[in-house]
């Protein structure tokens, strides 16, 4: 053996010893976090688990800050961080359906919410979204407004399940200017920084506001989707449709 070799063991030997040390490192700060959850549960008492503006910020500002990691490895990781806190802050349970894809649909499910999380599948989008109205803490992942999917209508003003809103887009990362899959849940709307805003009219918006895309149509309402964050309505659109309405806000992609 050379002593090019010999230096080159040792080399290799001692940075698997400082992999094993950071490997050691990590899986403590793993279990300082998931005793922080615990106190997180008590202190959001009569709070609802999920809040997934909050989730998508800290995600986009953890991807940012560490440029070298790519955003979909970020993304995943906490994926699965998030999936064992919520598991032990409380009830919360997924209701995917698998229109389509089945596969698809629980590759996205696991990509975006972990492994921790009870999760229930539906032969359809309209019984995922009833047993999901029917779960306080519930969140429906359903396929994306566009197509034949017309489920969306009943989250609307005149719709069947008003208070439930699309708050997520699945996958979280990527370069799509639509997701694929959404999340549902009667969860409140909150920004997370970088959004679009969904508004159900019967009325054409993309006439008065500029950046406005028709996402979904139906027989008598139409999806948009407008750049940024509005808590309300503008007014413009509520002069031009009264019955117009906000049902969601879903986080760009990171990409």
């Amino acid at each position: 053996m050379t002593d090019k070799t010999l230096e080159n063991d040792v080399d290799i030997n001692q940075v698997r010893l400082e992999i094993d040390r950071v490997d050691k490192a990590l899986l403590n700060l793993i279990a300082e976090r998931l005793e922080l959850s615990k106190a997180v549960r008590r202190a959001k008492a009569g709070i609802r688990v999920w809040r997934p503006s909050r989730e998508d910020s800290h995600v986009r500002e953890l991807a940012a800050a560490t440029q070298d990691t790519p955003g979909p490895l970020v993304s995943r990781i906490w994926a699965e961080l998030m999936s064992a806190s919520l598991a032990m802050q409380g009830p919360m349970k997924l209701h995917v359906a698998l229109d389509g894809d089945a596969m698809s649909s629980l590759t996205l499910v696991r990509d975006r919410f972990g492994a921790s999380i009870p999760t229930y599948t539906y032969p359809t989008a309209s019984s995922a979204l009833a047993a999901t109205y029917a779960d306080d803490e519930g969140v429906a992942v359903l396929p994306a407004p566009g197509g034949m999917q017309n489920w969306w209508t009943a989250l609307g003003s005149e719709g069947a399940m008003p208070d439930m809103h699309i708050l997520a887009g699945l996958p979280r990362t990527g370069q799509q200017d639509w997701p694929r899959a959404v999340a549902v849940a009667t969860a409140d709307i909150q920004p997370s920084g970088n959004d679009e805003t969904l508004i159900l009219s019967k009325a054409d918006i993309r006439a008065i506001h500029e950046g406005a895309a028709l996402r979904a149509s139906s027989e008598q309402r139409q999806l948009y989707s407008l750049p940024g964050y509005f808590k309300d309505l503008p007014k413009s659109v509520k002069e031009l449709d009264a019955t117009a309405c906000i049902i969601g806000v879903i986080p760009k992609p990171i990409g």
